[in-house]
């Protein structure tokens, strides 16, 4: 396995709050999360389902890059029938208050737990 960093390019000033919602809420509880769910996926369509693992890596990694180019930079819309499989999967796999982990109360208890701490006190 590895690992690639490009070079540091762009600096951006945000408050140490802003930064703790950027990593770890953004970067580590939600991005890292999906990257080890997409992970589970695949090895649940290979190994349950039996899908061949290069058809179905292949086919994984060529349509994720464009989901994410799509979701996040918005360079094409998703079809209709894409959007009613995304209602799907978005009503049976997030939770609906799954936005809760941008909360104070929240981003303490992941510190927290992350740190193996008790608590974290402001």
């Amino acid at each position: 396995m590895r690992a690639i960093y490009a070079p540091v390019i762009d600096v951006h000033w945000v408050t140490v709050k802003q930064l703790a919602q950027l990593e770890p809420t953004l970067v580590e509880t939600i991005a890292c999360m999906i990257g080890a769910l997409l992970n589970e996926a695949l090895d649940e369509a290979v190994n349950t389902m039996g899908v061949p693992e290069a058809a179905a890596r292949s086919i994984l990694y060529g349509h994720t890059q464009v989901a994410l180019a799509n979701g996040l930079r918005g360079d094409n819309p998703f079809s209709d029938a894409c959007l009613i499989a995304m209602d799907y999967g978005r009503q049976n796999i997030i939770k609906e208050d799954w936005k809760k982990v941008f909360r104070d109360d929240e981003l303490d208890k992941n510190l927290a737990a992350m740190l193996h701490l008790d608590k974290i006190e402001r």
